[in-house]
Order: structure tokens, then C-alpha cells, then sequence
């Protein structure tokens, strides 16, 4: 999994994922997924620089499952941390490659 941190400067009109909370959100993700017991061998939660999805709010890149989520908040980590650790994604905030992954996954 991949959680953009990337950092603009302020008053940049697309803004940016760290400015959003996104440093915090990649931390919260990697414990969460550490006390599943899944962090070293299953799924790894890493931050990444800008994925371009800039309109959808705090962004991660979840592979293979090649989806990417949007307006990831704190409150969605245990979510997406129970489905990552079982190789599912949280459908509801998929912003990109939901009919994708749903085609492969029939």
C-alpha cells in the first residue's frame, strides 16, 4: 500500500496530502496492520510521493489489487487494514479501478 505524503507549498491551489493528514494516516495504517500480524509478509503499508489524485483528499495505492482509494480519513484505517490483510479493498472509497478489480475478482 502506497499513502501519498507528498507536501506542497502553502497556498497551493491543489494542495497536498500531507498538508491534509496523510503523514499521520500512513503511521496509524503501518500499526494497524502490525497488530493484525500481517505487516512483514502479507501487505506493507509505505509512504509515497504524489499519486496525482489530488481531487480525492488523502490518496493510497493499494497492489496488486491496483485500486486506488480516496478521502481516507483515520476513522477508515482499521477498515482498510482488515480488508488489505485478507487481499479485499474497501469498495466504498475506491476512487479509481473499482469496475477493474471487480472484473477480476468475479
Amino acid at each position: 500500500m502506497f499513502v501519498c505524503t507528498n507536501r506542497r507549498t502553502e497556498g497551493h491551489p491543489k494542495g497536498s496530502c500531507a498538508q491534509k493528514g496523510s503523514e499521520q494516516i500512513v503511521t496509524k495504517l503501518k500499526d494497524a496492520l502490525a497488530r493484525r500480524g500481517v505487516a512483514q509478509n502479507v501487505v506493507r503499508a509505505c509512504s509515497s510521493s504524489c499519486l496525482d489524485l489530488c481531487e480525492s483528499g488523502i490518496s493510497l495505492v493499494q497492489e496488486p489489487e491496483h485500486v486506488a482509494y480516496g478521502h481516507v480519513t483515520q476513522s477508515d484505517i482499521e477498515e482498510i487494514a482488515d480488508a488489505a490483510s485478507r487481499g479485499e479493498v474497501v469498495e466504498r472509497l475506491v476512487v479509481h479501478g473499482l469496475q477493474e478489480y471487480r472484473e477480476r475478482n468475479r
